[in-house]
């Protein structure tokens, strides 16, 4: 599920979850960040391309990770949206900050 859910944030930039999922995620989705931002060998970046799935998610991956060279952490941000009426669940919007 948290694989999907990264797959989707390289591609779109943002997804729209449940506060626990999306507090999750977040230990998931920052060590491929700061993976990427390793000097690339062939190892990280199979690791990598393992992890997302394609070798163009990977390079997308890897092509918003240079951006963050002055962060070490707190790649992503999670916005507050309102609860949902039918179950009362709290989402949050997971954005990779730029």
């Amino acid at each position: 599920m948290f694989r999907n859910m990264c797959v989707s944030l390289v591609k779109s930039g943002y997804v729209v979850t449940s506060e626990a999922k999306g507090k999750e995620l977040r230990k998931y989705f920052e060590p491929l960040v700061t993976k990427a931002k390793q000097k690339m060998t062939l190892a990280v970046r199979r690791d990598l391309i393992s992890e997302l799935g394609s070798n163009a998610r990977a390079e997308e991956l890897i092509t918003r990770a240079t951006k963050q060279t002055k962060r070490q952490s707190g790649f992503l941000r999670l916005a507050k949206l309102p609860v949902t009426s039918s179950d009362g669940a709290k989402k949050v919007r997971v954005e990779i900050i730029e």
